[in-house]
């Protein structure tokens, strides 16, 4: 779980999932234009929203192909390999596979998620990490928060946004900002946020197989109102990674969990009328590497920790300061004590992490070395282990690569390609749907229909 420190500090590197967020909606789902076909205790229906599909597909829509995109939070690409995980195998065989997706900087669950599903990096959409200060708003935002279903958080248009105002049907079980009404990119201040016309609050203790089961009950609705674009997510081997070493035999038992999981989707969709145009598109937001106490080091034995507005730690650290004309000295200071990592003002990080822009990126960012943390200081431990995974690094090392994986109508089979990018996953799904995609985008549908499309 998230571990939060005392007053101005917060620990960032470990989120399970999203699994601190566990409010159960206990609204059903209605009928008519809400555009839901079976009572679910966990779905909840969009209000008819003018710039909203309404629940009802136009027209014009009604053939077009279908779309799952699935999240394994937290799987590494190595694990196709290394463990037997004979559905997921069979997914590769059936379509193809990158050897890598590249994530986006910090290799975080929010910002890789939305990243994901807005094909612009986290400076942009604004979730710049799992736990961030906006020091325009005066407020902070968090996964466990309330701040999740307010759609002034987040700068960008997600996928189902873009379905949604051109009228096409979205249902989400789970994914980052899914529960919030966004508004589009171009859109005014006055105009409302759109959600998917099915959504769900996060609740990590539904089971696997009934989130499976209610996707493809989703699939099942009438032409008119079933949903063209669906995401589903899974946490379960993200939570075992963060638990313990990556070889205990917890984290295998989690990986042929997803796969078992992962079995019943394929049956299901190969059981359905529209199998032959429906695309299956699995991914994960970021891969894991151990890491230890003994590979935390301390920033209040670099500097005076008093001048720190708002900070938040861990493998990547933002440092938000009371006076920001000391960042320059400040910096100096971390970086003459500093030998597993190198802090940078805000305007000097790497171009290739695309973090700058954003006022919730602190005025110092402290970038460690591969499974090295900063801590505000030192406490006891309250861990009973002594090694455990952690993301969070540089996009570019292996070990923080994620998965990317597709089949479906025209998509080459058993091919594999050497990488992929994540903020290239929102343009090549526009195009496979039929949609405009939004303005502004860092991603291009290209890089990837090279490769994949027979």
């Amino acid at each position: 779980m998230m571990r939060t420190g005392s007053g101005m500090f917060t620990y960032y590197g470990v989120v399970r999932g999203m699994a601190l967020v566990t409010a159960l909606s206990l609204a059903a789902c209605g009928g008519g234009a809400s555009g839901c076909a079976v009572a679910l205790p966990w779905a909840q229906a969009t209000p008819d929203l003018s710039d909203g599909s309404g629940g009802t597909n136009r027209p014009e829509h009604r053939d077009k192909p279908h779309l799952v995109l699935v999240s394994l939070d937290g799987f590494k690409p190595a694990y196709l390999e290394k463990f037997e995980l004979p559905n997921l195998r069979r997914v590769a065989a059936r379509g193809t596979r990158a050897r890598a997706m590249i994530p986006v900087f910090p290799t975080l669950t929010s910002p890789n998620h939305y990243s994901l599903v807005s094909g612009v990096y986290p400076e942009t959409h604004g979730l710049v990490a799992n736990s961030f200060w906006d020091p325009d708003r005066g407020e902070g935002f968090s996964l466990s928060s309330q701040a999740v279903a307010d759609g002034t958080w987040y700068h960008a248009e997600p996928i189902w946004v873009t379905a949604e105002r051109q009228g096409m049907v979205s249902a989400c079980f789970f994914w980052p900002g899914s529960e919030a009404a966004i508004r589009p990119t171009d859109a005014g201040d006055d105009q409302p946020g759109i959600r998917p016309t099915i959504w769900n609050k996060y609740d990590g203790s539904v089971p696997n197989e009934d989130r499976v089961r209610t996707v493809l009950e989703w699939l099942q609705m009438p032409d008119e109102r079933r949903p063209h674009l669906i995401t589903l997510y899974f946490s379960e081997l993200d939570s075992a990674q963060h638990d313990g070493p990556l070889d205990d035999p917890a984290v295998e038992a989690a990986a042929k969990s997803l796969d078992h999981a992962i079995g019943l989707l394929l049956d299901g969709l190969d059981a359905l009328p529209i199998r032959n145009r429906l695309y299956l598109l699995i991914t994960s937001d970021h891969g894991m590497v151990e890491t230890s106490g003994e590979q935390t080091i301390r920033l209040d034995g670099m500097i005076d920790v008093t001048e720190i507005e708002r900070g938040f730690s861990g493998p990547a650290a933002s440092l938000h300061l009371k006076d920001p004309a000391r960042a320059p000295a400040l910096r100096d200071q971390i970086n003459d004590a500093l030998e597993r990592g190198r802090a940078y003002l805000r305007q000097e990080v790497p171009e290739e992490f695309h973090y700058r822009a954003s006022p919730r990126i602190g005025d110092i960012v402290v970038i460690m070395d591969e499974a090295w943390t900063l801590a505000a200081s030192s406490r006891p431990s309250t861990r009973d282990v002594e090694r455990w995974g952690m993301h969070g690094w540089d996009p570019s090392l292996p070990s923080m690569h994620a998965l990317f994986m597709i089949t479906g109508p025209g998509i080459r089979q058993g091919a594999v390609v050497p990488e992929v990018h994540n903020v290239d996953v929102y343009p090549l799904m526009t195009e496979l749907l039929g949609l405009r995609p939004a303005g502004g985008l860092a991603g291009r549908s290209g890089h990837i229909q090279r490769s994949i499309i027979e």
